[in-house]
């Protein structure tokens, strides 16, 4: 089993060496022997660079022929290969990237490119290290084989993480979602807030113009009780302005005027002594005074 691998695997190796080789040889003029520059087809079918076949005919005026099947045409023609030109610019690449795989990936023991896989000593061989007495009896198959199981194991733990990369992109979600509703939150409570303050508001405003109402009604009622006051003192006062008037105007008469029209008698008929003038006059002010409202 294990021969029948190593045979496969230089067949594959030999058949790639041996795709690449005639790709090069395609993409190569015949005369320079480098890869083509500007390559151009003549009328035989070859291909040369453009400077080579013109140096080749340069000095012939008719029948050119072709430097490899000498097949001569009449005329100088020369048509670009465009095609042939972006098959010798992929040639380079492949023969860098072969470069590159070779020096990278050769044996360090018999410099040849490491195209197998020894289990046993989880190594990269090469052909001559797999039939060698060292891996002779070891399980050796080709390296892309092995490449390829390495890579189903790595998409088995692969699995599991990508599983928790999707849980975690969940959850980062919902945590980018949180800011939004926590703002959708924040103003909905906001207008809760001033929604109940205006409220307040409005009843503060409402007590406040009852109790506004009521004190003018009691302002109004405290002036008019001092209106209703001050036109009653003014009453008194005119009164006792008179009463004084007429009591200024007895103490101008004489004696004989002021008791000669005394109304009343000094004793009355029963021998009791009537009050004097004075008297009277003073019972009229604390009645006048007693008639003042508080």
């Amino acid at each position: 089993m294990a021969e029948t691998s190593l045979l496969e695997a230089g067949a594959s190796a030999a058949s790639t060496a041996a795709a690449l080789e005639n790709l090069q040889v395609e993409a190569s003029c015949s005369v320079c022997l480098e890869y083509l520059k500007e390559p151009v087809i003549i009328e035989c079918g070859h291909n040369f660079c453009k400077a080579c076949i013109t140096r080749w005919w340069e000095d012939l005026e008719r029948d050119f022929p072709c430097p490899v099947c000498r097949k001569t045409s009449r005329y100088r023609s020369l048509r670009p290969n465009r095609q042939l030109g972006s098959m010798v610019e992929i040639a380079k690449q492949l023969q860098a990237v072969k470069r590159k795989i070779r020096d990278e990936s050769l044996c360090p023991q018999h410099h040849e490119a490491l195209s197998l896989f020894c289990y046993e000593d989880q190594e990269a061989v090469c052909l001559i290290c797999a039939i060698s007495h060292t891996h002779r009896a070891h399980t050796v198959v080709p390296l892309d084989d092995a490449t390829q199981e390495y890579k189903e194991k790595l998409q088995k733990c692969l699995e599991p993480l990508e599983q928790k990369l999707q849980e975690i992109t969940r959850c980062k979600s919902s945590e980018e979602k949180k800011p939004g509703e926590l703002k959708r939150l924040v103003e909905s409570r906001r207008q809760q807030i001033l929604k109940e303050f205006e409220e307040l508001h409005r009843r503060l405003d409402e007590e406040q113009q009852v109790l506004l109402s009521r004190l003018e009604e009691e302002e109004q009622d405290i002036l008019q009780r001092l209106r209703e006051n001050a036109a009653h003192l003014g009453d008194k006062r005119r009164d006792l302005a008179h009463l004084a008037a007429e009591v200024e105007g007895k103490c101008l008469q004489s004696g004989f005027e002021m008791l000669k029209v005394r109304p009343l008698p000094l004793h009355s008929p029963s021998g009791r002594a009537q009050p004097s003038f004075a008297q009277a006059l003073r019972q009229a002010c604390s009645a006048h005074s007693s008639a003042l409202p508080l």
